[in-house]
């Protein structure tokens, strides 16, 4: 795909590696959506894209429920006469608790359909539009940590991203519609004293652009090193 002339949608645009990832594809000249429930830290990411690009717009989701994400596409929509070329899903919420860990039940039961919801749904609302449009269309699911102290139970997070990833593409191949994924690349050793994140989130935006890019790329997870 020639990012040049796509327009993107990022979710959670005012997250951490939200920020860099607008940053990056409006250097690319893509036609970018910020959107976030965060209103202030969307602002940030949009005033910062803006001394990049003129072709940047924000979009205020007030929550991730399926009317407010259809609302988001009825503004790519209203702004560019067409669905979005390329979704991409940035999840940068907590980490999952551990198996061991003393949490609640219903903690645990919470953090996975918060997360799964809302890839889901965004995936979803995507996928309507672009088969609507008979386009051949990207969603790249990413991982990201905000808090890279704590990295504990966090590979349950990249397990759910994989199989996403993996049965959206599935489903969605006979239309023309890539799937791929993006997740840190964590090892057992791995803290946050040695956890670089900044090398880690440059390589997590090198491999969703390769994804974007990669015709031939779809239903698989890279996995960003350091």
């Amino acid at each position: 795909m020639n990012i040049q002339s796509a327009i993107v949608v990022i979710t959670s645009a005012g997250s951490t590696l939200g920020e860099t990832l607008a940053a990056h594809f409006c250097e690319l000249g893509a036609k970018v959506i910020l959107c976030d429930q965060q209103q202030t830290r969307l602002t940030n990411t949009y005033e910062l894209c803006l001394k990049i690009s003129r072709d940047v717009h924000q979009f205020h989701i007030s929550d991730y429920s399926k009317d407010s994400i259809n609302q988001l596409f009825d503004f790519v929509s209203t702004t560019y006469g067409s669905s979005p070329d390329v979704l991409v899903n940035n999840w940068s919420g907590n980490q999952l608790p551990k198996l061991i860990d003393d949490s609640s039940d219903d903690l645990f039961s919470t953090a996975v359909s918060v997360m799964a919801s809302t890839l889901f749904n965004f995936g979803q609302a995507t996928a309507e539009r672009m088969r609507t449009d008979n386009k051949k269309g990207v969603i790249v699911n990413v991982a990201s940590l905000e808090d890279c102290q704590d990295l504990s139970g966090f590979e349950n997070v990249t397990s759910m991203i994989a199989g996403f990833t993996q049965s959206w593409a599935k489903e969605l191949t006979p239309f023309n519609i890539r799937v791929g994924g993006v997740v840190p690349a964590l090892h057992p050793t791995s803290s946050g004293r040695q956890f670089h994140w900044a090398q880690v989130q440059d390589e997590l935006i090198r491999n969703t652009e390769y994804i974007v890019s990669n015709e031939y790329f779809s239903g698989r997870v890279m996995s960003a090193e350091m």
